[in-house]
């Protein structure tokens, strides 16, 4: 990996350079939301290898906002959000042939494993509105407010789609275990 070192100049008018400050800040970033990021993209795109593009996209923007993030696992929700909506607008314009995903990591429990695989799969069936508040409050353990605040709708609007979410997923779920 090779660094790039940059001069931030402040307001105030001094300067430092902060390549060191960066990668440590980008480092712990990474370790601390690379698993919530990577499954809030699988969960959108159904896709491992996808979610693994997001991932990366995720953090490299995330290294080259370093400075102005606030909210680090707000801001990391919102830009994987952003992500995986423009991979999917992408993958619609341009169509690929993916390769299956790898071998799942087997649980210990595996009628758990083939539960979880059922529930994303539902998900991935419920129309983009309703995906992204399943994935914000259940995912990424977002409070209603929150999400309402990162989708730009009001927080009513959040709750109603849950609960037009849980319905179409039972139905989902039902169809499926008796089919």
């Amino acid at each position: 990996m090779y660094l790039a070192i940059r001069v931030n100049i402040s307001r105030r008018g001094g300067f430092y350079i902060g390549a060191e400050v960066a990668t440590t800040t980008l480092e712990s970033l990474m370790e601390s939301h690379a698993r919530s990021v990577y499954q809030q993209a699988y969960v959108y795109t159904g896709s491992a290898a996808m979610a693994e593009d997001v991932m990366q996209n995720v953090f490299i923007a995330a290294y080259r906002h370093l400075g102005g993030i606030r909210n680090p696992g707000a801001w990391l929700a919102r830009a994987t959000l952003n992500a995986s909506r423009n991979m999917l607008r992408e993958r619609a314009r341009h169509p690929v042939e993916e390769l299956p995903d790898g071998p799942a990591d087997l649980a210990a429990d595996p009628s758990r494993l083939y539960e979880e695989r059922d529930v994303v799969r539902a998900i991935l069936e419920l129309p983009a509105e309703l995906r992204e508040v399943i994935v914000l409050v259940y995912y990424e353990d977002r409070p209603t407010r929150e999400a309402a605040r990162m989708l730009g709708v009001p927080d009513g609007t959040v709750r109603s789609r849950l609960t037009r979410a849980r319905r179409v997923l039972s139905h989902l779920l039902e169809e499926e275990r008796e089919g």
